[in-house]
């Protein structure tokens, strides 16, 4: 069994003794990363901190040097390398390159698809990525640009084909992964969206959707509530809570930041809980530091008191296939 195999299984070995029996080990270096290649996107989502211009960064992309520096020291180690975070990756100058220095790790990016010409398509097809995931969250423009302010269905559909076709007639191993963020203005067009995943040789997935602030959950959200990451409650909309404790990704996954700021989840999009700069430290001291060590142990003692930790649907599914019937199911009225 390869090494990165055994560094997975001792990390989630470390948190269960942790979790369950409060016996502290020292956890290995986290199987999987994000790195953040940029922190800008040519789209304005309104529910993403950089769609809707919320994101302060230091610096609009990651430096080369540093990419290769948290490579370097997590190779051998880390399973899986999600190359993006807050913003579409494939605007970077020197996004291949980078790629290609997490080769060993299972890369895999989420782009909005509107980088997929004809030679991109051809160099994705033969990089070393494992994924690509990519927003699909309507089988019309009307619909897809309700949450994807900015963008051009027609030209993300035809680049996905393009992708398609360039993966097959290369015989490549590229996976796509089709995403429809789930919202009440196109469950409707579910099935349409699966069945162009199905032309296109991609798996499809419906994912529920966040906001930034729960007070606007009943704005987007489905008329299905096990697909909602919200409930309402007394007339109101707040985050659906997981009763349990602690939280297993703070013992196997890290995310770097293109300032090289360590944050401990996702849901830090401002990166409020720093945990260490990769400039100034190894990546193995930031892990296994006093500043991470007593992070952990409060998730575990008690998660409610972190503020990034109050809208984590710890526990509940965000990713689903599809099971709606078309039947059930109306056209919710546009928003002017």
């Amino acid at each position: 069994m390869r090494a990165p195999y055994l560094n997975a299984i001792y990390s989630v070995f470390s948190y269960g003794m942790k979790r369950y029996a409060g016996i502290p080990l020292k956890p290995p270096l986290p199987p999987a990363i994000n790195v953040e290649l940029t922190s800008r996107c040519n789209l304005l989502c309104p529910e993403c901190v950089t769609g809707a211009g919320l994101l302060k960064r230091n610096n609009d992309f990651i430096d080369y040097s540093l990419a290769g520096k948290i490579a370097a020291e997590l190779s051998g180690r880390t399973l899986s390398a999600w190359l993006y975070f807050q913003g579409e990756p494939m605007l970077h100058p020197r996004f291949f390159d980078i790629v290609s220095l997490f080769r060993n790790m299972r890369p895999v990016i989420s782009t909005n698809g509107h980088f997929l010409d004809e030679e991109n398509c051809r160099m994705l097809a033969d990089s070393a990525l494992e994924k690509i995931i990519i927003p699909y969250d309507g089988a019309t423009p009307a619909v897809y640009n309700m949450y994807r302010k900015g963008g051009d269905h027609a030209l993300v559909s035809d680049g996905i084909r393009r992708l398609a076709r360039a993966i097959k007639t290369g015989g490549s191993k590229v996976k796509i992964e089709l995403q429809l963020l789930l919202h009440r203005y196109n469950e409707h067009e579910v099935h349409e969206a699966k069945a162009f995943a199905r032309s296109v040789n991609a798996v499809f997935r419906i994912k529920s959707m966040q906001v930034l602030d729960s007070g606007r959950a009943g704005n987007w959200m489905p008329s299905d509530p096990g697909r909602s990451r919200y409930l309402q409650s007394g007339g109101e909309w707040k985050p659906a809570r997981s009763p349990s404790r602690g939280c297993f990704r703070m013992w196997t996954t890290a995310i770097l930041t293109v300032d090289g700021d360590v944050v401990p989840c996702c849901y830090d999009k401002y990166a409020g809980h720093v945990m260490g700069n990769i400039n100034d430290q190894s990546f193995g001291d930031i892990w296994n530091g006093e500043k991470y060590k007593l992070f952990r142990e409060t998730v575990i003692r008690n998660r409610a008191s972190i503020d990034i930790c109050s809208g984590c649907p710890q526990g509940r599914r965000i990713l689903f296939k599809t099971k709606y019937h078309l039947a059930t199911l109306t056209t919710a009225t546009l928003p002017s």
